[in-house]
């Protein structure tokens, strides 16, 4: 991990599962939303609630025309709510944040 020059203030996040159709089948990930940008939508945000140290500049991908980030996806066979599910760590997120972020959902990280 990074050491950073000044401590970063935790933020309240929403980790939610994000589930979408692919020609191949189902597939998911699993994403962060800063509580105060998703009060702030329109969209309805429903999941765990995750306070992290993590910087804006981690929020690269949009949902809903909102800054997001997404920890892990879905790897393997099967519907991605399955307790047997299998995800995988995206590149540039910290494993220690994904276990975090993956531990209230019950799934488990395959090894890199």
């Amino acid at each position: 991990m990074e050491v950073l020059r000044r401590a970063i203030k935790p933020k309240t996040y929403i980790s939610f599962l994000y589930i979408y159709e692919t020609t191949w089948g189902t597939a998911g990930d699993i994403c962060l939303v800063r509580e105060v940008v998703a009060k702030e939508s329109t969209s309805k945000f429903r999941g765990h609630i995750i306070k992290l140290p993590l910087t804006k500049e981690m929020e690269r991908n949009r949902l809903a025309g909102l800054p997001i980030i997404k920890v892990a996806g879905h790897v393997g066979e099967g519907h991605p709510k399955d307790k047997n599910s299998e995800w995988e760590v995206y590149e540039g997120i910290d494993r220690e944040i994904a276990l975090s972020v993956i531990k209230p959902w019950g799934f488990k990280l395959i090894e890199p």
